[in-house]
């Protein structure tokens, strides 16, 4: 224990050796003037453009969403390639991301850089988070972990917080809809000095579609960021919810007055520091604690599940030359989980610790080839030393718009602590699973920009995948997935915004353990998804938007190994947003929105047995000022 917090003082301690001002490093580079161009920070851990980028990524805007009127996020990844998105019944039920083909906890999903899956049981369940305070989402599909870790073998999700700048503003909202829906919200953002902050707080009810079906969500959130002097910077970022809801009756799966709640807080505190001209480096703390009630009146298995994440990360990126960027870095991250069951007694409480270092190089030749390599080694208490390498490569043909990219990577995935500490269902000895990716991909600009294409072919190949064998979970499973990810945006003018996508997949799972045949399809994979969103803003104050998803037909999960196919299915969203009065008083806006969801009343299940909520309506009004 003591040897455990030592490294912890001594990783604080030595950072803060490299915040001592040098001579001649007070200011930043100047970045010579160009376009405005995307800019994402996910894919690298270093901002670039996102057409430089050598892998697969889809930015979702702040401006998405708004069009959109997602109020989760779960709505707003529905339309990403290769994200298929699976809630176990109405709003507020379990949702699982699954990307690429690969179960739901090869998805890794960050909020500010921060890990946010689960320690327990390794995944993220989006039910209960919103887009308030949300400045943007971006998804980097592929193995990702030669940079983050554990849990990327398919894919990262990192939600990035909203910023304050310019004078103060602030606004309100307030919605009703379907199934006596109500959502209030209320937002703050501004610099006041050197200060900038950004302040969200939401509150959502809901009686649901079914009996027995109610929810409820309190979200807040604040950022603060501050330059300190001209070359160091200081951000804090913290997000709240709280979640409650009543869990219906499924046939065999719950019994009546089942319910769940949901208290999640993360934290971080980061400082960035441009040293001198070429190198910056930054140091980040964060917190993680989550605390999940299950209660069963009918006995069952009531419990009391609470997990902590507490990580620093230290990032330095060198520049010696302009066109070659070298990122070190190490990082600490210590997961506590601790589980009371139905008896009152503590059943769990374990502690993984993971020590990781981590390298990246990134050369530009010709400003036209793009290499980059990047390996990572970690350390963990569970499983002992893994290293997951990646190689990335891009080409760019400015004379033609043209982009071709190819990467291979590593990735891997730790044993939950539930894989190694449940009573009477864990492996001590259990390995990480393990997973290598190949992609190869083009990206085609045309008429000044004005229509964008692109495709993907991806393979991963997954092994040592963790099963149960009885009731003990055990290393025996193997899968294969490839697929296609087509793209294409046009952008036209005329207030007209058109996005489509199209996911083909193939994945197979090799298992000796499921009372099933070798070779058979993953569970909750369609082979086939599309979806088109398309955007229309006829006059300044007025903008309409529809989203149109096609799902294909899928196996699905049972207790016994797969089970039934799951329909395919068509969910159609449109949305409307027209401004009422502009600059009357201290009023900069007022606006009234509305949107109706399933217009077609198409009844499905995402996960069998449990219905997905029908038709339904929001409709409100907003306030700026």
């Amino acid at each position: 224990m003591r040897t455990r917090h030592s490294r912890w003082v001594l990783l604080i301690l030595v950072s803060f050796w490299g915040w001592v001002p040098t001579a001649g490093g007070q200011q930043p580079p100047a970045e010579p003037e160009q376009a405005l161009e995307e800019i994402v920070v996910t894919a690298a851990r270093i901002p670039e453009a996102l057409g430089r980028t050598s892998t697969a990524v889809t930015v979702i805007t702040q401006q998405d969403l708004q069009r959109r009127q997602a109020t989760t996020l779960a709505e707003a990844l529905r339309s990403v390639p290769a994200l298929s998105v699976v809630r176990s019944g109405s709003v507020g039920s379990i949702t699982s991301v699954f990307a690429r083909g690969g179960n739901s906890s090869h998805t890794l999903v960050l909020m500010d850089g921060v890990r946010v899956n689960s320690p327990t049981n390794g995944i993220f369940d989006f039910a209960n988070i919103t887009t308030d305070g949300v400045e943007r989402i971006e998804v980097v599909r592929g193995p990702a972990s030669a940079l983050y870790g554990s849990d990327g073998l398919t894919t990262v999700i990192n939600i990035i917080s909203k910023k304050g700048e310019g004078k103060p503003r602030g606004s309100v909202r307030g919605d009703f809809g379907s199934y006596e829906t109500f959502r209030e919200q209320a937002t703050g953002a501004g610099e006041v000095g050197p200060l900038r902050y950004a302040v969200d707080a939401a509150r959502l009810d809901s009686s649901g579609k079914f009996a027995h079906d109610e929810y409820n969500n309190t979200t807040g959130a604040v950022r603060l960021d501050s330059r300190v002097t001209p070359s160091l910077n200081l951000d804090v970022s913290a997000r709240y919810t709280h979640a409650f809801k009543n869990l219906p009756v499924v046939p065999g799966r719950s019994t009546p007055g089942q319910s769940q709640r949901q208290d999640l807080t993360t934290a971080s505190f980061g400082a960035t520091h441009t040293a001198t001209s070429w190198w910056d480096h930054r140091f980040q703390l964060s917190l993680v604690a989550d605390d999940v009630d299950f209660r069963d009146p009918q006995g069952g298995f009531p419990s009391d599940t609470e997990t902590t994440r507490m990580a620093a990360d230290w990032q330095h990126n060198l520049r010696v030359v302009p066109w070659n960027t070298l990122s070190l870095g190490f990082q600490v991250d210590q997961a506590r989980g601790h589980r009371t069951n139905e008896l009152g007694a503590q059943d769990i409480n374990k502690t993984n610790t993971d020590y990781a270092f981590y390298g990246q190089n990134r050369l530009t030749i010709r400003d036209r080839l793009i290499l980059t390599a990047g390996v990572r080694i970690d350390e963990n208490s569970a499983f002992g030393t893994h290293a997951s390498p990646k190689y990335s490569a891009a080409f760019l043909i400015p004379e033609t718009g043209s982009k071709l990219r190819a990467s291979y990577g590593e990735g891997f995935r730790a044993p939950s602590i539930n894989d190694l500490a449940f009573p009477g269902s864990s492996n001590p000895d259990l390995k990480p699973e393990k997973s290598r990716g190949l992609e190869f991909g083009a990206d085609q600009t045309l008429w000044q920009e004005r229509v964008q294409v692109g495709l993907t072919w991806f393979q991963n190949r997954f092994r040592d995948l963790i099963q149960f064998s009885g009731a003990i979970p055990v290393n025996v499973d193997h899968a294969r997935t490839q697929g296609v990810e087509a793209t294409l945006t046009l952008r036209p003018g005329y207030g007209l915004d058109v996005v489509a996508g199209y996911t083909y997949l193939e994945s197979v799972s090799q298992s000796s353990v499921l009372a099933t045949a070798d070779n058979h399809d993953l569970p909750r994979r369609p082979a086939n998804t599309w979806n088109l969103a398309v955007n229309y803003a006829p006059w300044s104050r007025v903008n309409l938007n529809t989203n149109f998803l096609y799902v294909g037909k899928r196996t699905m999960d049972t207790a016994f190994g797969v089970g039934p196919t799951n329909p395919k299915y068509v969910k159609w969203d449109a949305a409307v947003s027209v401004t009422l009065l502009e600059r009357a008083g201290v009023l900069r806006k007022l606006a009234a929105h509305g949107k109706v969801e399933n217009i077609l009343g198409d009844q499905y299940e995402e996960a069998v047995g449990f219905p997905a909520q029908g038709r339904s309506y929001l409709i409100g009004l907003s306030g700026e000022f």
